[in-house]
C-alpha cells in the first residue's frame, strides 16, 4: 500500500469561506447568459478587494455601470427586431396587393381598348402606371426593411462588444486598485495584461460600432427611396 499523502490543514478565514459559494454561483449565473466575461482571460477574484475602501474602488462602479448602459442597448437593439419583423409581414402583404393591382390595371387596359373607348383606355393606361410605381414602392420598402434588419442585427453585435469592453474595463479597475494596495491576487498578476485585454476588447467595440453606423447610413438612404418613389406615386394618383 502505498504511503498516505500527509493531511495539509488550511486555516478558513471570512474571505475563503466565501470564495467556493461565488465561484458556484458565478458559474450558474455565466450559464444561463450568453457571452458572460466575454470570454476574458484575465479576471481579479471580488473577494481579494473585500477590505479595500468603497470610495476607493469607484472606477470599478464606474465600470460596472457602463455594463449596464450596454445591456440596455441591446435589449433596445432586439425590442426593434421584432417589431420590424412585423413591420417585414406587412411590406410583404403589400407586397402581393401592388402585384395584385398590376394585373388588375393590365386586364382593365385590355377590356378598354376591347371598347374602343379612348377616355376609359387612357385611364386604364394611367391606373397601369399607378400600379406599376405602386410595386417598385412595395420592393423598396422591403429592400429598406431589410436593410434596417441588418443594421439592428449590428448594433445588437455592437451592444455585445460594448458589454465585452465594459467588462474587461472592470476587470482593469479592479487590477488598478489591487496593485495600488499592494494586493496579488495571483502569482502571474500583472496590471499590463488587463489593459491589454480591455484594448483588445474595446477595439473589438469601436469596429462594431463602425459597422452598425455605415449600415444605419445605407438604410437611411434606403428609407429616403422608398419616401420618394412614395411621393411620385402619390403625385401620379393626383
Amino acid at each position: 500500500m502505498p504511503p498516505m499523502k500527509p493531511l495539509v490543514m488550511t486555516r478558513l478565514t471570512p474571505a475563503n469561506r466565501r470564495r467556493p459559494v461565488r465561484a458556484w454561483l458565478l458559474s450558474a449565473v455565466c450559464a444561463g447568459v450568453a457571452g458572460c466575461g466575454g470570454g476574458l482571460k484575465y479576471k481579479v477574484d471580488d473577494a481579494a478587494l473585500d477590505n479595500v475602501p468603497t470610495g476607493e474602488r469607484q472606477p470599478v462602479f464606474a465600470a460596472q455601470n457602463e455594463i449596464e448602459i450596454a445591456k440596455s442597448e441591446r435589449r433596445s437593439a432586439e425590442s426593434q427586431l421584432q417589431a420590424l419583423g412585423r413591420d417585414q409581414d406587412v411590406a410583404k402583404a403589400e407586397k402581393k396587393q401592388a402585384d395584385l393591382e398590376v394585373e388588375k390595371a393590365a386586364t382593365e387596359e385590355e377590356s378598354a381598348v376591347a371598347s374602343h373607348d379612348k377616355n376609359r383606355h387612357a385611364a386604364a393606361q394611367h391606373g397601369k402606371q399607378v400600379a406599376a410605381l405602386g410595386v417598385k414602392v412595395a420592393d423598396a420598402k422591403l429592400e429598406w426593411l431589410d436593410e434596417k434588419q441588418s443594421w439592428l442585427k449590428a448594433l445588437r453585435d455592437a451592444a455585445d462588444a460594448h458589454q465585452h469592453a465594459a467588462e474587461a474595463k472592470v476587470e482593469l479597475e479592479k487590477a488598478r486598485v489591487a496593485k495600488q494596495r499592494g494586493i496579488k491576487p495571483d502569482a502571474d498578476f500583472a496590471v499590463d495584461d488587463y489593459e491589454s485585454q480591455w484594448k483588445s476588447k474595446d477595439s473589438d467595440w469601436q469596429s462594431s460600432k463602425k459597422d452598425a453606423e455605415s449600415l444605419q447610413k445605407k438604410t437611411t438612404e434606403r428609407e429616403q427611396n422608398w419616401k420618394d418613389l412614395s411621393a411620385q406615386q402619390a403625385k401620379l394618383k393626383g
